[in-house]
Formats: C-alpha cells, structure tokens, sequence
C-alpha cells in the first residue's frame, strides 16, 4: 500500500499526516505521496536523528513498507 493510499484511507490531509509523522511541514508528506514518477517524488529518510522510513512503519503498523515507495505496484 502506497502511504497515499494510507492518507486518505484514513482520511487524513497531508498536513495531519505531517503531524503525525513529526514532521513540522505538510508538503514533506505531499512528497513522500506523489506517484514516483513525478519530477518531486521524495523517499522518506530513515538516517539522522529523524527516521521517518520507521516512523511510517510504526504509524501504519506495517501497511506501508519501505519497498513501497521504490516499487511501483499496479493493481
């Protein structure tokens, strides 16, 4: 599942989702929501003091995994 589909299954904005996440800023999740192909797609990090590639993993208890945002599924 993309963390878009994630979004707006529940309903959230993209600021809710930032807020969430603990980012202070909601084009960062717009970002990470955009199809891959899209000239401002952007994987979250999971180095640094912020890990967000697990903090997206904690948030959706697994239904957005990391090879979520590197493989392109068509279902």
């Amino acid at each position: 599942m993309t963390l878009d589909d994630y979004r707006k299954q529940k309903g959230w904005s993209y600021g809710q989702l930032a807020q969430r996440l603990g980012t202070k800023h909601a084009q960062m999740a717009r970002r990470w929501c955009l199809p891959q192909n899209h000239k401002d797609y952007l994987i979250p990090s999971n180095r640094g003091v912020t890990k967000y590639m697990s903090r997206i993993l904690e948030l959706t208890r697994g239904e957005v995994q990391p090879n979520d945002f590197y493989i392109q599924r068509d279902i």
